[in-house]
């Protein structure tokens, strides 16, 4: 009886977990549009936030167990000429493994216990204004403005 009782103690307290792994889904909103952010971790993320000035992702987090740290988001919120992204984690730069999803990269790191900050950092982030459009109408400005020109000077 006393072995039976002791079993069931035991199988009590496997089925606990002995971490507080946090995954889940951040919706973000950068620039009217929003985007979904999966992430897992050994810890509790206090948020996600996009830095437009230097095109990069900020994840804050408390309460962190040494672990691996993934997220992935899609290619238009942050993007990395060739795949070269800049991890930090608590402001060093760090190793990471990335893989792709349908073109979403998925970012991997090891983060040490107590980590509260990582920040990855793109070439590119959800533009607030496409310089192509913009390039583009400079282009056409120009040229009705050498069309209209020449055309005045055509009918004098």
């Amino acid at each position: 009886m006393k072995s039976l009782l002791i079993l069931a103690i035991i199988a009590a307290i496997s089925t606990i977990p002995m971490s507080f792994a946090d995954e889940g889904v951040q919706t973000i909103d950068a620039e009217g549009e929003s985007f979904d952010v999966s992430y897992s971790m050994d810890g509790e993320l206090l948020a996600i936030a996009v830095d437009q000035e230097s095109t990069s992702l900020l994840v804050g987090l408390d309460g962190v167990r040494e672990s691996e740290f993934a997220i992935s988001f899609p290619s238009e919120l942050l993007a990395a000429e060739n795949a070269s992204f800049v991890v930090l984690v608590d402001g060093l730069e760090t190793d990471y493994t990335i893989s792709y999803n349908d073109n979403n990269p998925t970012i991997s790191v090891q983060i040490p216990e107590a980590t509260e900050e990582i920040e990855i950092i793109g070439t590119s982030v959800v533009p607030e204004f496409p310089l192509g459009v913009l390039a583009i109408m400079g282009v056409l400005s120009a040229v009705a403005l050498i069309f209209s020109k020449s055309r005045l000077a055509v009918f004098k």
